[in-house]
Protein backbone atom coordinates (compact mmCIF):
# COMPACT_ATOMS: atom_id res chain seq x y z
CA UNK A 1 0.00 0.00 0.00
CA UNK A 2 1.19 3.76 -0.96
CA UNK A 3 0.53 6.76 0.50
CA UNK A 4 -0.56 8.50 -2.75
CA UNK A 5 -3.68 9.32 -1.53
CA UNK A 6 -3.12 9.71 2.40
CA UNK A 7 -4.97 12.57 2.44
CA UNK A 8 -8.57 11.82 0.30
CA UNK A 9 -11.80 10.34 0.93
CA UNK A 10 -13.56 8.95 -1.40
CA UNK A 11 -17.19 8.33 -1.26
CA UNK A 12 -19.15 5.36 -3.24
CA UNK A 13 -22.45 6.13 -3.81
CA UNK A 14 -24.45 2.78 -3.52
CA UNK A 15 -27.56 0.63 -3.16
CA UNK A 16 -28.02 -2.77 -3.53
CA UNK A 17 -28.06 -4.66 -6.96
CA UNK A 18 -25.16 -2.93 -7.70
CA UNK A 19 -22.27 -4.78 -10.20
CA UNK A 20 -19.85 -5.97 -7.53
CA UNK A 21 -16.43 -5.77 -9.96
CA UNK A 22 -17.53 -1.85 -10.31
CA UNK A 23 -17.71 -1.10 -7.17
CA UNK A 24 -14.99 -3.60 -5.97
CA UNK A 25 -12.32 -3.07 -8.20
CA UNK A 26 -11.95 0.66 -7.95
CA UNK A 27 -11.96 0.62 -4.20
CA UNK A 28 -9.52 -1.67 -4.09
CA UNK A 29 -7.17 0.54 -6.21
CA UNK A 30 -8.32 2.94 -4.37
CA UNK A 31 -7.43 2.06 -0.96
CA UNK A 32 -3.91 0.19 -2.50
CA UNK A 33 -3.14 3.83 -3.25
CA UNK A 34 -3.81 5.54 0.18
CA UNK A 35 -7.24 6.89 -0.35
CA UNK A 36 -9.82 6.00 2.83
CA UNK A 37 -13.22 4.77 0.73
CA UNK A 38 -16.17 5.09 2.27
CA UNK A 39 -19.39 3.18 0.86
CA UNK A 40 -22.44 5.62 1.48
CA UNK A 41 -26.01 4.25 0.67
CA UNK A 42 -29.64 4.72 1.91
CA UNK A 43 -28.96 0.99 3.41
CA UNK A 44 -27.91 0.94 7.55
CA UNK A 45 -25.48 -2.16 7.30
CA UNK A 46 -24.68 -3.37 3.90
CA UNK A 47 -25.98 -3.70 0.55
CA UNK A 48 -26.14 -6.82 -2.34
CA UNK A 49 -23.94 -6.58 -4.97
CA UNK A 50 -24.18 -8.77 -8.03
CA UNK A 51 -22.16 -10.31 -11.03
CA UNK A 52 -24.86 -9.82 -13.88
CA UNK A 53 -28.26 -11.00 -12.87
CA UNK A 54 -26.48 -13.67 -9.80
CA UNK A 55 -25.88 -12.31 -6.30
CA UNK A 56 -22.75 -11.20 -5.56
CA UNK A 57 -21.29 -9.91 -2.22
CA UNK A 58 -22.51 -8.17 0.45
CA UNK A 59 -20.64 -5.35 0.89
CA UNK A 60 -20.35 -3.03 4.71
CA UNK A 61 -22.22 0.55 4.28
CA UNK A 62 -20.13 3.25 6.17
CA UNK A 63 -22.39 5.79 6.33
CA UNK A 64 -25.58 6.61 5.14
CA UNK A 65 -26.94 9.40 2.43
CA UNK A 66 -29.16 11.04 4.72
CA UNK A 67 -26.68 12.28 6.89
CA UNK A 68 -23.34 12.39 4.91
CA UNK A 69 -22.08 15.12 3.67
CA UNK A 70 -19.86 15.85 0.21
CA UNK A 71 -17.59 18.76 1.88
CA UNK A 72 -16.38 16.17 3.85
CA UNK A 73 -14.84 13.79 0.90
CA UNK A 74 -12.31 14.51 -1.90
CA UNK A 75 -14.01 12.66 -4.76
CA UNK A 76 -17.46 10.51 -5.71
CA UNK A 77 -17.55 6.65 -6.80
CA UNK A 78 -20.54 6.17 -8.88
CA UNK A 79 -20.51 2.00 -9.47
CA UNK A 80 -23.15 0.54 -11.89
CA UNK A 81 -25.76 -2.18 -11.90
CA UNK A 82 -29.20 -1.32 -13.77
CA UNK A 83 -30.86 -2.05 -10.50
CA UNK A 84 -28.89 -0.14 -7.92
CA UNK A 85 -28.46 2.73 -10.71
CA UNK A 86 -31.84 2.99 -11.22
CA UNK A 87 -32.94 2.80 -7.81
CA UNK A 88 -30.19 5.87 -6.57
CA UNK A 89 -30.88 8.11 -9.04
CA UNK A 90 -35.11 8.49 -7.24
CA UNK A 91 -33.00 9.69 -4.14
CA UNK A 92 -32.91 13.12 -3.26
CA UNK A 93 -29.79 12.49 -0.92
CA UNK A 94 -27.92 11.01 -3.66
CA UNK A 95 -28.73 13.93 -6.14
CA UNK A 96 -28.05 16.45 -3.57
CA UNK A 97 -24.60 15.18 -2.78
CA UNK A 98 -23.75 14.50 -6.32
CA UNK A 99 -24.80 18.20 -7.38
CA UNK A 100 -22.56 20.02 -4.05
CA UNK A 101 -19.77 17.81 -5.60
CA UNK A 102 -20.02 18.91 -8.55
CA UNK A 103 -20.53 22.95 -7.65
CA UNK A 104 -17.06 22.28 -6.02
CA UNK A 105 -15.33 20.76 -8.86
CA UNK A 106 -14.90 17.52 -7.16
CA UNK A 107 -13.93 14.38 -9.52
CA UNK A 108 -16.87 12.50 -10.29
CA UNK A 109 -16.21 9.36 -11.52
CA UNK A 110 -19.38 6.95 -13.20
CA UNK A 111 -19.14 3.92 -14.82
CA UNK A 112 -22.14 1.91 -16.85
CA UNK A 113 -25.36 2.40 -15.33
CA UNK A 114 -24.00 4.44 -12.59
CA UNK A 115 -24.23 7.74 -14.97
CA UNK A 116 -28.16 7.68 -14.77
CA UNK A 117 -27.63 9.59 -11.13
CA UNK A 118 -25.99 12.69 -13.01
CA UNK A 119 -28.62 12.77 -15.21
CA UNK A 120 -31.14 13.14 -12.55
CA UNK A 121 -29.20 15.63 -10.50
CA UNK A 122 -29.17 17.72 -13.75
CA UNK A 123 -25.28 18.34 -14.31
CA UNK A 124 -24.85 15.93 -17.17
CA UNK A 125 -25.78 18.91 -19.38
CA UNK A 126 -23.13 20.22 -21.84
CA UNK A 127 -20.70 17.27 -20.71
CA UNK A 128 -19.10 14.87 -23.19
CA UNK A 129 -19.93 11.09 -20.87
CA UNK A 130 -19.86 7.33 -21.75
CA UNK A 131 -21.36 4.65 -20.25
CA UNK A 132 -23.58 1.43 -20.92
CA UNK A 133 -24.98 1.51 -24.25
CA UNK A 134 -28.21 2.03 -23.43
CA UNK A 135 -28.19 4.98 -21.06
CA UNK A 136 -26.82 6.72 -24.43
CA UNK A 137 -30.56 7.80 -25.51
CA UNK A 138 -31.00 9.32 -22.01
CA UNK A 139 -27.50 11.09 -22.05
CA UNK A 140 -28.39 12.83 -25.51
CA UNK A 141 -32.01 13.96 -24.08
CA UNK A 142 -30.19 15.36 -21.29
CA UNK A 143 -28.11 18.18 -23.01
CA UNK A 144 -24.52 15.28 -22.85
CA UNK A 145 -22.78 14.21 -25.66
CA UNK A 146 -22.30 10.22 -25.77
CA UNK A 147 -19.55 8.57 -26.89
CA UNK A 148 -18.59 5.02 -27.14
CA UNK A 149 -15.04 5.06 -25.73
CA UNK A 150 -13.70 2.98 -22.55
CA UNK A 151 -12.95 6.17 -20.79
CA UNK A 152 -14.05 9.57 -21.07
CA UNK A 153 -12.60 12.69 -18.78
CA UNK A 154 -14.77 15.84 -18.95
CA UNK A 155 -13.43 18.45 -16.82
CA UNK A 156 -13.78 17.17 -13.00
CA UNK A 157 -16.24 13.91 -14.55
CA UNK A 158 -14.62 10.45 -15.72
CA UNK A 159 -17.18 7.73 -17.20
CA UNK A 160 -16.66 4.45 -18.49
CA UNK A 161 -18.66 1.77 -20.05
CA UNK A 162 -18.77 -1.73 -18.40
CA UNK A 163 -16.23 -3.76 -16.18
CA UNK A 164 -13.66 -4.12 -18.96
CA UNK A 165 -12.73 -0.57 -19.01
CA UNK A 166 -12.12 -0.64 -15.20
CA UNK A 167 -8.55 -0.57 -15.50
CA UNK A 168 -8.49 2.48 -18.06
CA UNK A 169 -11.26 3.78 -15.79
CA UNK A 170 -9.33 3.46 -12.45
CA UNK A 171 -6.23 5.12 -14.43
CA UNK A 172 -8.28 7.82 -15.08
CA UNK A 173 -9.58 8.89 -12.22
CA UNK A 174 -6.59 8.43 -10.43
CA UNK A 175 -5.26 11.29 -12.79
CA UNK A 176 -8.29 13.47 -11.38
CA UNK A 177 -7.51 12.41 -8.18
CA UNK A 178 -3.94 13.75 -8.64
CA UNK A 179 -5.36 17.34 -9.41
CA UNK A 180 -7.60 17.29 -6.37
CA UNK A 181 -5.01 16.29 -4.52
CA UNK A 182 -2.80 19.38 -5.05
CA UNK A 183 -5.69 21.60 -4.84
CA UNK A 184 -6.36 20.51 -1.57
CA UNK A 185 -3.16 21.24 -0.58
CA UNK A 186 -3.05 24.49 -2.17
CA UNK A 187 -6.16 25.61 -0.61
CA UNK A 188 -5.12 23.69 3.00
CA UNK A 189 -1.94 23.69 3.37
CA UNK A 190 -1.29 23.10 7.14
CA UNK A 191 -2.80 19.84 6.00
CA UNK A 192 0.25 18.76 3.63
CA UNK A 193 2.91 18.55 6.45
CA UNK A 194 3.36 14.86 5.95
CA UNK A 195 4.44 15.41 2.35
CA UNK A 196 6.70 18.28 4.00
CA UNK A 197 8.27 15.66 6.08
CA UNK A 198 8.85 13.31 3.40
CA UNK A 199 10.31 15.36 1.18
CA UNK A 200 13.01 16.77 3.62
CA UNK A 201 13.49 12.70 4.35
CA UNK A 202 14.43 12.71 0.29
CA UNK A 203 10.64 11.16 -0.70
CA UNK A 204 9.15 12.89 -3.76
CA UNK A 205 5.76 13.71 -2.56
CA UNK A 206 2.77 11.60 -3.79
CA UNK A 207 5.33 8.73 -4.23
CA UNK A 208 5.28 5.34 -2.44
CA UNK A 209 7.85 5.15 0.37
CA UNK A 210 10.79 2.34 0.43
CA UNK A 211 8.81 -1.24 0.83
CA UNK A 212 5.37 0.22 -0.29
CA UNK A 213 5.46 0.12 -4.09
CA UNK A 214 2.73 1.49 -6.56
CA UNK A 215 -0.01 -0.31 -7.23
CA UNK A 216 -0.86 -1.02 -10.59
CA UNK A 217 -4.95 -0.46 -12.11
CA UNK A 218 -7.01 -3.23 -11.12
CA UNK A 219 -7.21 -6.16 -13.31
CA UNK A 220 -10.64 -5.78 -15.21
CA UNK A 221 -12.56 -8.53 -14.11
CA UNK A 222 -13.40 -12.55 -15.73
CA UNK A 223 -16.87 -11.76 -17.72
CA UNK A 224 -16.38 -9.22 -20.36
CA UNK A 225 -19.44 -7.27 -20.97
CA UNK A 226 -19.36 -6.93 -24.38
CA UNK A 227 -21.60 -4.85 -25.98
CA UNK A 228 -21.39 -4.39 -28.93
CA UNK A 229 -21.18 -8.79 -29.35
CA UNK A 230 -24.32 -8.01 -27.90
CA UNK A 231 -25.45 -5.99 -31.02
CA UNK A 232 -24.34 -8.78 -32.96
CA UNK A 233 -25.96 -11.02 -31.61
CA UNK A 234 -22.69 -13.26 -30.14
CA UNK A 235 -23.53 -13.47 -26.59
CA UNK A 236 -25.89 -12.48 -24.53
CA UNK A 237 -26.50 -8.75 -22.42
CA UNK A 238 -26.42 -8.76 -19.36
CA UNK A 239 -26.86 -5.41 -17.31
CA UNK A 240 -23.71 -3.35 -16.13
Amino acid sequence: MSNRYHQLKVAVLVTDGFEQAELLEPKKALEAAGATVHILSDKRDSVQGFQHVDKGELVAVDGTLDTARAEEYSAILLPGGVVNGDALRLLPEARNFVRAANDAEKPIASICHGGWLLISAGIARGRTVTSWPSLQDDFRNAGSQWVDQEVVSDENFVSSRKPADIPAFNHAFMKLLDQQQRREQRLHPAAAGDETISEAAGEAPGQPQAGHPASAPAAPPAHENEAFAVARGESPQSDG
